[in-house]
């Protein structure tokens, strides 16, 4: 791969999508891509092969969004959890009373 056809940074992201026992999706980042400069192909460079062949490319903005939009909704939560817990210990408690194991 050439330094003319790749910019600095890439504009995709290569990925192996597995799919959790939990109905989730779960993303391994497996390579990246670079746009060529007269925007008719791609230069790819991959770290590792997914066993079933299928690779997912996603851009980098649209990534960049998700975990943005994911952050948020944490945060959301987290301020739910503050007004609900009045002292923070009830959730605690049911821990509190599980048996202890020493060393």
């Amino acid at each position: 791969m050439s330094n003319e056809t790749k910019s600095k940074s890439p504009t995709h992201i290569a990925y192996q999508v597995r799919e959790g026992d939990d109905q989730k999706s779960y993303f391994n980042r497996i390579g990246a891509v670079w746009t060529h400069k007269d925007g008719e192909g791609f230069n790819i460079q991959l770290d590792s092969l997914p066993v079933d062949g299928k690779v997912t490319v996603r851009s980098v903005q649209d990534r960049i969004q998700e975990a943005k939009d994911n952050a948020r909704d944490g945060d959301r939560r987290d301020e739910r959890r503050s007004e609900t817990s009045r002292s923070g210990r009830e959730d605690r408690q049911s821990r509190d009373s599980a048996p202890r194991y020493e060393r």
